[in-house]
């Protein structure tokens, strides 16, 4: 059942919306700082999710004041993500061969949005970049300082650059939790400098397996609070004042048992059964790259 009597507006166009997929939260249970961490279990268990027919925009709306999401994300302990280390510094390695492919880019300054330990700062920094990040974890941070980088703990808003304009604003797989996607790139746009480039990723709602499993795709999660699609977020982009250059998917490196794991939503038995013969073969730990079309990655340049 709806948690809602009346559809919100959508951020993007300010049309009113449609409701896509009740919430299939039991009870509607707030939601925990346990389901906010980037390798939360709790796939495809969302609450109510609304669509706009106009600009393709999608939109969550949890039970509680999302302003007290931020809170949650302070106490967020991640430690699984640490077991992924060198798959994601293999993605984090093609994402900035990405940045550093256009002529126009300078390898001076780099601001990473939800920079978690600090794996992308770390890769950026070992190849020339004066590099920053911004982190709303406790824990995260801390793991980010041991590494001997400059984290700035809290949220995007809360940032004072003092003055500072950086040449490049990264963010892997953060904008679909933000309350305001809208304001935040209005805030990265002002962080950047005239030319300076914007990379982000994030989920897509407009892609084949989103359109298959429909209400039981995995990335409809409660943390999840906007999807996009390809059409919402270069509209979405461009009215933040960038000329979007190129809008693409991304693969993803992981070790296979992690990704069976992670798809015994979508597949089941079949699912557990691949997993226990994987471990019996020894390649769980083996890396596997895919791409199914569920993360979007754009890249903008401000004029």
């Amino acid at each position: 059942m709806p948690s809602l009597s009346e559809a919100p507006a959508c951020l993007l166009c300010g049309a009113t919306t449609t409701l896509l997929f009740p919430s299939n939260v039991r009870n509607g249970a707030r939601i925990a700082s346990s389901e906010l961490a980037c390798t939360s279990p709790y796939l495809s268990v969302h609450d109510d999710i609304f669509t706009c027919r106009q600009c393709e925009l999608g939109r969550s709306m949890p039970p509680q004041d999302i302003s007290e999401l931020d809170g949650l994300y302070r106490d967020v302990h991640d430690a699984e993500y640490l077991e992924s280390e060198p798959e994601r510094r293999a993605d984090f390695r093609k994402g900035l061969e990405e940045i550093e492919r256009y002529p126009f880019v300078t390898k001076g300054s780099l601001l990473e949005i939800g920079s978690s330990v600090g794996l992308f700062l770390e890769e950026a920094r070992s190849q020339g970049w004066e590099v920053c990040g911004i982190e709303p974890s406790r824990w995260a941070t801390e793991h980010a300082a041991a590494r001997g980088l400059t984290i700035f703990n809290g949220m995007l808003d809360d940032f004072d650059a003092e003055g500072r304009l950086f040449d490049v604003v990264a963010s892997w797989d953060v904008w679909e939790h933000l309350q305001d996607p809208m304001g935040a790139l209005d805030r990265a746009y002002e962080l950047l400098k005239p030319g300076g480039l914007l990379v982000l990723t994030t989920v897509n709602m407009g892609g084949i397996m989103a359109k298959l499993l429909r209400g039981r795709w995995p990335w409809f999660m409660r943390m999840h609070l906007h999807y996009f699609t390809p059409k919402s977020l270069e509209e979405m982009v461009r009215r933040s004042g960038f000329e979007v250059l190129r809008i693409s998917t991304q693969s993803k490196t992981l070790q296979l048992g992690y990704l069976l794991r992670r798809t015994q939503t979508m597949l089941g038995p079949i699912g557990r059964s691949a997993q226990a013969v994987a471990g019996w073969l020894r390649l769980g730990e083996r890396p596997v790259r895919v791409n199914l079309g569920d993360i979007l990655l754009v890249e903008a340049r401000k004029p």
